[in-house]
């Protein structure tokens, strides 16, 4: 291995890097890539230097409506394509070495935390059997029956996918496997986790290595509880969400006619989300999950040219859409554009 590349050097491959992705040329990445790698750097190195800040920018430039969805999906092959190439030159793993399961949690398409994850458990030597992006929690559970790994580590990175994850971790548990979440949807921190039943948060490759290792060989599960109002809610709206998606859209129409700057299809993803994202707080009890999804379509939407009133009538929408489901309707009052009373849990 060579010496690592003069700070300048390396800074002009990120640029180059960076411009590949932009132009969808996975050739010239591959180039800028093995460059920075012939010169010293890591594969640790290039995963949190390179590809995951390079993940970032690229959800950045969509949010901000720079970037349509074309030019983002074209740019994130390219870099998990780099992730593949970089990690298959890591050394096989022992057959005595800890098996674990990777995969994104279910309606969650983020694929690249939960590769990244799962690539870097590879490098630290454990076996890993890779699932994806939005697995379906029976064939995930029957995975899970059959190859008994040492632990189940789950990524979401959007809170509407959270809704679903109680029965899911639950589940696994049940099975007697450790059940380990990180990503954005869990808020930083073990909380969300916590309360959704998983055995444990990591916010970090390194923390799930440390956690494989040292959590208890058989998991005694969960303990039993009650479910409460904003939990039934929550399952029934996240059951329901085709039937409501059509009323929200008729209401918002009715309210102020066509949208200007979204157009049908992204309204109809936007209150997917949105519902999505209230059935996770209330299973959850963390409104402020609203209150993250609340002020993230409001920069979204303002970034793409859309009326500012926009995400107070989606939330009058929904509300008047859920008819007498009073949790879920209060914690939307709660958490309304304007409101500043929501209690964030300590």
């Amino acid at each position: 291995m060579g010496t690592a590349p003069p700070e300048a050097s390396r800074t002009s491959l990120h640029a180059q890097y960076w411009d590949a992705l932009v132009a969808a040329d996975r050739f010239a990445a591959l180039r800028a890539v093995k460059a920075l790698k012939d010169g010293g750097c890591s594969t640790a190195e290039l995963l949190d230097d390179l590809v995951v800040p390079a993940q970032q920018r690229i959800g950045d430039l969509w949010v901000s409506g720079e970037w349509g969805v074309a030019q983002e999906h074209a740019a994130t092959a390219v870099n998990e394509g780099l992730v593949h190439w970089l990690c298959s030159f890591s050394a096989p793993p022992s057959e005595e070495a800890p098996l674990v399961v990777v995969a994104c949690v279910a309606g969650e398409r983020h694929a690249m935390p939960a590769l990244v994850v799962a690539e870097g458990l590879a490098l630290e030597g454990l076996r890993v059997h890779y699932l994806g992006a939005d697995p379906d929690p029976a064939d995930l559970l029957a995975q899970v029956e059959l190859l008994r790994p040492r632990a189940v580590l789950l990524s979401a990175t959007l809170s509407a996918s959270l809704a679903s994850t109680k029965a899911l971790f639950a589940g696994v548990r049940a099975l007697g496997v450790p059940v380990v979440v990180g990503g954005r949807a869990f808020g930083g921190d073990a909380r969300r986790a916590e309360t959704l039943g998983a055995t444990a948060y990591a916010p970090d490759v390194a923390t799930a290595v440390r956690l494989v290792r040292e959590l208890p060989p058989v998991d005694p599960g969960p303990a039993a509880a009650v479910g409460h109002p904003g939990e039934v809610e929550g399952g029934r709206i996240a059951e329901r969400q085709h039937e409501i998606v059509p009323t929200v859209l008729g209401l918002l129409t009715a309210d102020a006619g066509p949208t200007p700057g979204v157009s049908r299809a992204e309204l109809v993803d936007h209150v997917r989300h949105v519902l999505g994202s209230l059935a996770a707080a209330l299973v959850s009890e963390d409104e402020s999950i609203l209150v993250e999804t609340r002020d993230w379509l409001a920069h979204l939407l303002t970034s793409r040219g859309a009326g500012p009133d926009l995400v107070a009538r989606l939330w009058a929408a929904v509300g008047a859409a859920l008819g007498e489901q009073t949790t879920a309707r209060r914690a939307l009052d709660r958490t309304a554009p304007g409101r500043l009373d929501v209690e964030v849990p300590a």
